[in-house]
């Protein structure tokens, strides 16, 4: 399956870059303004984005579906508990309760 996705995504990353290729021959000026301006604004935005719309976890339980997870020891990072079904799993990792 993996081959099979390779086969067809380089074709279409080469057509793609072809077509990058085109464009900017074709409007050199216009073309080349957009580039730099995306080079410059992306990264910037791209920061701004994961700034305010920070990582969230994942508080739902696995046997009722509520969202009530819970760490039992904030200090430990393994082990969960719903405070909705009251399922409890030492073992089981969610990464980013604590900050919720």
């Amino acid at each position: 399956m993996k081959f099979l996705r390779a086969l067809i995504a380089v074709p279409i990353w080469f057509l793609v870059g072809g077509t990058v290729l085109w464009l900017g021959a074709k409007y050199s000026g216009i073309f080349a303004g957009l580039l730099c301006s995306a080079a410059v604004l992306l990264p910037f935005a791209y920061v701004l984005i994961s700034t305010f719309y920070p990582a969230w976890g994942d508080t739902k339980c696995p046997r009722c579906g509520k969202p009530a997870l819970q760490r039992p020891d904030p200090k430990v990072a393994l082990g969960v508990r719903c405070t909705a079904c009251g399922f409890e799993d030492p073992e089981m990792y969610r990464a980013y309760l604590d900050e919720m």
